[in-house]
Parts: C-alpha cells; sequence; structure tokens
C-alpha cells in the first residue's frame, strides 16, 4: 500500500500551524440537538436518538459535528459537549488541533467512550470549518481525493424483526436496490444454532455474488463465536465482526487465528493505545472505531496509518444519523488508502433527509461526495429542533463581542 495522505499542514516540534492565509477563528456559540426516536424507512426498524451539534465562531462561520451516543447516556454527553466548549472558549485559536491538545489535557489519561464521542463532535465541526474557510472539501485538506468512489454496504439492524424471514427479506430487498454487499445481525434474540440457520437462510436468499457480513456483537462467551463461526463457513461471510467484547484482544486474537475468518472490532473502543495493543497481537483484520466516538478525525487517520503500516483495513463504524457522521466517516474514507467498506443504515438516510442536504449520495455499491466546502452537509436548523427532544445553546465570551 501507499503510505497514507500527510496532512497538508506544517508541524512545528509537537505543534501543527494552520496553512497560511487562513484567519485565526474563536468559539461563539455551541448548540446540540438530541433527536428523537422515529421509525425508519420501509418501516424496518428504529432510527435512534442523535446528538449533532453546531459550533459558530467569532466571525460567523459555523461547523457540523456528531457524537455517537447509547441509550440513556444522550444528555450527559451533550453536556460535556457544552463544558468543552466552555473550556476551548479560553484558547485563542481553535483549530482542531488546539482544540486536541486541550481536550487531552483536560483528560489526563481518563478519555473514555462518552468523553471522546464529545470530543469527537467537536473536532468534526472544527474540521468542518476549516474546510469551510480553505474552500475545499475536508478530504482534499486532509491529502484525500473528493471524486473517489467510496464501497459502502447496508447494516441490517432491528431490534423488533429479527427472525430468519424477516432478515433474508430485508437483505434481499436492500440488494435488489442496489447494495452488493450487507451485514446482519444474526444473535439479536437468537441462539447460537438459530443464529446459523439465519445466515444460511440469507446467503440462500440473497445469492452468491454479495458480500455478506455478520456482526457477533460482542457475545460474552468466546465459545458462542467459535460455535457460529464453525457452522456458518459454507455461507462464506465476508467478515466476522465484534465476536467478543473488543476489550478481550486474547480472545479476538485466538478467534482469528482458529477460524481463519477476517475478524473485525473497534466499534466501542476509543483513543490511540487500545487499537496498538489490538495490532500488536494480530488480533484483527479490520479495524471499525466509531467515526464519531473514537476522540477525533485525526484519532482516526493516525489509526489508520498504524493499521496501515501492518497491512489492516479500517471500515469507520457509523451506528449514527447518516448526515454530519456519516459525511466525516466517508471524508476519512477517501482520504486513507486502507479504506474497507463505509457503514450505511439506509432507513436512516430517509429520516436525514427530513432536516439535511448530505454531502454525499449513494447508489447502493457506492457513496459519492458532494465536492461542497468541509463536510459538505447543509442542515435545516429549525427543521431539525422539530425533530428534537433537547436543544442546548451555550453562549461564549466571543459570542458577545463578534469582529
Amino acid at each position: 500500500m501507499q503510505p497514507i495522505a500527510h496532512l497538508p499542514l506544517v508541524s512545528s516540534g509537537s505543534k501543527v500551524q494552520a496553512l497560511a492565509g487562513l484567519p485565526e477563528v474563536a468559539l461563539a456559540q455551541v448548540e446540540t440537538w438530541i433527536t428523537a426516536p422515529a421509525k425508519g424507512g420501509d418501516a424496518w426498524g428504529e432510527v435512534k436518538r442523535c446528538l449533532l451539534v453546531r459550533v459558530t465562531t467569532d466571525i460567523g462561520i459555523a461547523g457540523w459535528g456528531e457524537a455517537f451516543v447509547l441509550p440513556c447516556r444522550e444528555k450527559a454527553v451533550a453536556e460535556i459537549i457544552h463544558a468543552l466548549g466552555q473550556a476551548a472558549d479560553s484558547l485563542q485559536s481553535v483549530w482542531p488541533w488546539a482544540f486536541r491538545d486541550m481536550a487531552l489535557r483536560i483528560a489526563s489519561n481518563h478519555r473514555g467512550l462518552d468523553f471522546s464521542a464529545a470530543t469527537s463532535a467537536l473536532e468534526i465541526a472544527l474540521w468542518d470549518i476549516y474546510g469551510k474557510l480553505a474552500g475545499k472539501p475536508l478530504c482534499e485538506v486532509l491529502g484525500g481525493d473528493a471524486k473517489r468512489a467510496i464501497p459502502v454496504y447496508a447494516n441490517i439492524w432491528s431490534d423488533t424483526q429479527s427472525d430468519a424471514g424477516s432478515l433474508a427479506m430485508r437483505a434481499s430487498d436492500l440488494v435488489a436496490k442496489g447494495y452488493a454487499a450487507v451485514k446482519i445481525h444474526p444473535m439479536l434474540n437468537h441462539s447460537a444454532p438459530e443464529a446459523v440457520q439465519a445466515v444460511a437462510h440469507v446467503r440462500d436468499a440473497i445469492g452468491d455474488d454479495i458480500r455478506l457480513m455478520v456482526d457477533m456483537d460482542t457475545q460474552d462467551h468466546p465459545e458462542t463465536s467459535f460455535f457460529v463461526a464453525g457452522k456458518i463457513a459454507s455461507a462464506r461471510p465476508y467478515w466476522f465482526e465484534e465476536p467478543v467484547d473488543g476489550q478481550d484482544i486474547d480472545a479476538l486474537a485466538r478467534i482469528r487465528k482458529t477460524t481463519g475468518m477476517r475478524i473485525v472490532t473497534g466499534e466501542k473502543q476509543c483513543g490511540l493505545p487500545h487499537f496498538r495493543a489490538v495490532l500488536a497481537a494480530g488480533a484483527a483484520d479490520i479495524l471499525n472505531p466509531d467515526i464519531a466516538g473514537i476522540g477525533g478525525l485525526m484519532d482516526m487517520l493516525e489509526v489508520a496509518d498504524m493499521a496501515d503500516r501492518q497491512g489492516v483495513m479500517v471500515s469507520p463504524h457509523c451506528w449514527n444519523s447518516m448526515t454530519v457522521a456519516a459525511a466525516a466517516m466517508l471524508h476519512v474514507c477517501a482520504t486513507i488508502p486502507n479504506a474497507e467498506m463505509a457503514e450505511m443504515y439506509p432507513e436512516y438516510l430517509e429520516h436525514g433527509a427530513r432536516y439535511a442536504t448530505n454531502g454525499f449520495r449513494v447508489d447502493g455499491v457506492h457513496a459519492h461526495l458532494s465536492g461542497r466546502p468541509g463536510l459538505g452537509v447543509d442542515i435545516n436548523a429549525r427543521a431539525l429542533r422539530d425533530l428534537s427532544e433537547h436543544f442546548q445553546s451555550s453562549l461564549l465570551s466571543k459570542g458577545q463581542s463578534p469582529r
């Protein structure tokens, strides 16, 4: 593989300097929206709560970010975002790398997923601003190619429709719509033998030419994943995702070595040390940290660089709104040389269209970036507010005396 594209920025010791000619910017306002749950497209499943953030600078340029959130934590993550916004108010300039340095100091080696989701959201928004000021799509700012077609797959997830027949029908429908790769979660509401039957049923329904990924949703006991892996080999799964908790690196390495399947892990982990350990143990073929949970785009790029040096691919996890976070995911995939398929929730795309003009389009096989500056996403804040159950705004000191 070619080396990962270097950021078009100038290093000065451990600091990174802005591109020449761009104005210094400070934070003026931070706003967060938590969307209400909604029915997804085709009535397949529910769209979960999502947390979006808008950062406005003292010169009036706004950027959008998004945080990965799990149930019962949404407001807590929003509070961290606003607290970090208040802390960043003291920075003379809030370029993404300056914010990252500040956030790492505050974390003091105790980041955690919720803190990292908050820093991810703010850093994504700051990169959106940076791209807009530079007048370039974010991936081009990062050294990538906005014209690159990015392979995608459709994630089939529902907590209400998990029987084998429903999974096979949904997979067939998505293939008919043009998707060439689908992922299922056969252990949801199933025993291990039932999961094996579900995988076989879906493979029979979609045929041999479609890529079929199996997500085991972090089983408590490695023996369960060993059993399923041994029984589904004839279905030729393209990958075997999260067979155990990502923290159990030894078990991941054993499953990878014993089964010979391509192991994917990382969606619930954050920070660089964990991924260094996974790579050192030879425990994964593909890393999938969440684009809005790992801590920020610079962390994602560093993980991709480390993985690329060992021939490991990266397929960012994106259980998010399919608007802001999905755009950030695609810009990263258009930048790194070792991008695998990007994750899409088809039913979330329809819901996102109610408040966003996306910075990309999906044709089933690939996603294509719009080429607009920054993330390329245009959000209708009024429509977003109507679809949200919680809104919060912090006006910072710079916002009271704009330049």
